[in-house]
């Protein structure tokens, strides 16, 4: 039973990864129309520097939470 549980987990977390790199790669491949404005430029930054593959095998937590950001397993618990 609790490999069942850990196996959910892994793949909500997995699904949590997929949608907040797949929102934020709509949003910084859009071409902009004017001149980008700072706080785009470096969420953007802050965006790519995620996705680049930590040479020290540590893993970055995130500095902040988005709104976007939330724990699947309360959703799963909750609904289910």
């Amino acid at each position: 039973m609790d490999m069942a549980l850990e196996e959910e987990r892994n793949q909500a977390e997995q699904e949590k990864a997929k949608m907040y790199i797949q929102y934020l790669s709509n949003i910084f491949s859009q071409p902009q129309m004017d001149k980008p404005d700072p706080k785009y430029l470096k969420a953007k930054k802050e965006f790519e520097s995620l996705l680049m593959p930590n040479s020290k095998g540590k893993q970055k937590e995130p500095k902040q939470a988005y709104e976007w950001d939330f724990d699947p397993t309360k959703f799963i618990e909750n609904n289910g």
